[in-house]
This record gives C-alpha cells, structure tokens and sequence, in this order.
C-alpha cells in the first residue's frame, strides 16, 4: 500500500463528527426530498447528481456558520464587488440577494470547517503529512532492463548527464524537461514514486526500478518536509470538509435507492 492509501485509510478510520446521519435531521431530509426529489432523474441525466447534493449540503452547513454579522457584511460586500466587476460584461443577471447568498457559501463554510474541526488539526497533520511532503526530481522510463542499467552505469561514471540521458534514451514525455519533475507533493507524484523518494537522499540516484511494462531511473533533487502552517491547516481542513460531505451525500443517496426500492416493490 502506498503512502497515499495509507492515509487515507487511517483517516477514514477517526469518525467523521457530527456524524453524518445525525447531521441529517428531518427537517434536513424533508428539505432535501422536497428540492430534489423532481429534479433527480434531470440532475442524472445532466451529469450534476453528485455534485448538485453535495453543494446543497455545503450550503446548508455553511449556515451553522458562526460569524459575526459586521465581519460578514464586510467580506461579503468585498466579495460581492469583485464579482460583480469580474463578471461586468456578462448577460446574466443575478439579483444581490442571491448574488450574497452564493458568494457567501465559501467564507462561511470554511468558518464552519475551523469550529468543527481545529481540534483534530495535529493528528490530522501527523496522518497526512507524507502526503503533503514536496518533492523534485529526474526521471528516465526505459522499457529496455538492459539499457536501464547501462544508462545508470554510466550516468554514476559521469560519463553523461542525468538531464541529456533523459533527453536521448528516455521514453516518456518528461525527457523534453530533461527527466525534471519539480516540486510536486509526494500524494501528486506520478507513477507511484513517493515511496522511492521517501528512501532517496537528494543527489543520490536509484538503480534501475520496474516501473509498469518497463523500468526507471529517479535521482532526487531536493525534498521539503511539511510544516503545519496555515496553508496546510487549511488544506487539512479543506479535505476532511471533502469527507464529510461526501459521506453526508452517500447518506442521502443510499436513503434515496432505498425508497425508490421500496416504491417498486409496491407497485403491482
């Protein structure tokens, strides 16, 4: 299991709060049936099922928010004149109400994020953090075992450069940056690399690894460790915003199948 699944896994093992069916009080739900339940099968066929629900429940948790009302009359009214002078141009007319109503969605639901979850930040850090790690490196994919160890021989012999090796025997569209994958956290690393990169030490080189249908060289060029600051807190909050939406959203979908189930059964 890589560094990735690991997380994830160990995330989805601290119970989501407030816990998503609880969450789904009656009115909630009689909300939701009386939104969507016309507008289903169009949202299904438009592509938008998942997403619209999972809006509405960001929406409708942003308004537990809690915000003080001067605080919010000035960010929204910040908020509302950068739209309104991004979008000057555009045909489409929205009234203010709901212009305020949209734009607040964001703002508020992060608020909601930091009150809900700040406690869990730390472990949250400690479970993801590998993911969060950044990393540069050189990679040559060869499909050839024999001309991967070639190339690692003489790329150690100083023979030739990591970067025109790439350039000359690599077969993936990174030889044109000369191998050069540059600072990408180690959960956006392609081809599984994080793992290896996590036992490089920077300016060393691998020897040639099966990657796939063929084989690869990595030397790693630099490695910046994660810090909890605030752009990490909120990337931390923002994905375990992410997982509970998600679960509240399976909730509502698997209640849905549920009824419509039962619906079928009872028609003759």
């Amino acid at each position: 299991m890589n560094p990735s699944s690991k997380s994830e896994s160990k995330a989805a093992s601290i119970p989501l709060e407030p816990d998503p069916s609880d969450w789904l009080t009656t009115e909630r739900r009689n909300e939701f049936k009386d939104i969507f339940g016309t507008a289903e099968a169009f949202l299904l066929q438009a592509g938008l099922w998942r997403a619209s629900v999972g809006y509405w429940v960001r929406w409708k948790a942003s308004l537990d928010a809690e915000w003080g009302a001067a605080d919010e009359q000035k960010e929204l009214s910040i908020l509302m004149s950068e739209w309104k002078e991004k979008n000057k141009n555009e045909t489409q007319i929205i009234d203010d109400n709901t212009l305020k109503a949209k734009l607040r969605v964001r703002p508020a639901i992060e608020r909601w994020s930091k009150q809900k979850w700040s406690h869990r930040v730390d472990s949250l850090f400690l479970i993801h953090k590998s993911q969060l790690d950044k990393a540069s490196c050189r990679l040559i994919r060869i499909k050839d075992k024999h001309m991967a160890n070639e190339i690692y021989h003489r790329i150690k012999a100083r023979e030739t450069s990591f970067e025109k090796a790439a350039y000359e025997y690599g077969e993936g569209a990174e030889k044109y940056r000369g191998g050069l994958i540059t600072e990408q956290t180690l959960a956006n690393m392609p081809f599984g690399l994080e793992e290896l990169l996590i036992r490089l030490k920077p300016g060393r080189l691998s020897k040639p690894l099966r990657l796939g249908e063929g084989f690869c060289l990595v030397e790693l060029i630099s490695f910046e460790s994660s810090q909890l600051d605030e752009s990490t807190t909120t990337k931390l909050l923002a994905e375990q915003m992410r997982l509970w939406i998600d679960s509240v959203v399976d909730v509502l979908v698997s209640e849905l199948l549920c009824k419509q189930d039962q619906s079928k059964e009872k028609t003759p």
